[in-house]
């Protein structure tokens, strides 16, 4: 189990300045007896943070063992949390090494909320510049109907996700 669990212990972080939203966490970490795979490194590092700050683990039950580290500086993403990189190992031979496939598209730029007029503004262009993007790619596509193959519909399955990709790529931001 992983994720930003947004809690402050001394169970997994000794320089925690006070606790804060742990008792969940702490309880079953105790009472599965999970092991907390984190180093003692500060998991995410906000603007203006004051603290210390553990708040994404790493948990197991007793019986996996992991290679746990926090992503280069290289390898980072943007965000205010560090990269937790983790493998089982016996899994396939070299995957300790960060991949460098996508995995996902950020198009949080595609979204109007919270956005200053200007700022919603954009985002409508980015969305209608991908969109059409999209569309170019797609009007590539057979049309189908109920007189199509099998074949032409996974042809045509493989051509709308490879518009799809393209169009994400080209205007989104890749992560992995």
């Amino acid at each position: 189990m992983a994720g930003d669990m947004n809690a402050h212990s001394l169970m997994w972080n000794p320089k925690a300045g006070s606790r804060r939203n742990a008792v969940f966490w702490e309880n079953l970490i105790t009472e599965h007896t999970l092991v907390i795979w984190n180093s003692e490194e500060a998991t995410r590092m906000g603007g203006g943070a004051s603290n210390h700050s553990i708040i994404d683990l790493t948990l197991t039950s007793p019986s996996l063992e992991l290679k746990w580290r926090i992503a280069e500086e290289e390898e980072a993403t943007g965000s205010d949390h560090e990269v937790i990189v983790w493998e089982v190992p016996g899994g396939i031979a070299g995957s300790w090494e960060t991949s460098k496939e996508t995995t996902g598209w950020d198009v949080s730029g595609w979204d109007r909320a919270g956005k200053s007029k200007e700022g919603q503004a954009a985002a409508l262009v980015k969305r209608a510049v991908a969109q059409q993007c999209f569309l170019r790619a797609v009007g590539k596509t057979a049309v189908l109907d109920d007189t199509s193959s099998k074949e032409q519909v996974e042809a045509a399955v493989v051509a709308l996700q490879e518009a799809m990709v393209g169009a994400l790529d080209e205007h989104a931001r890749k992560k992995r």
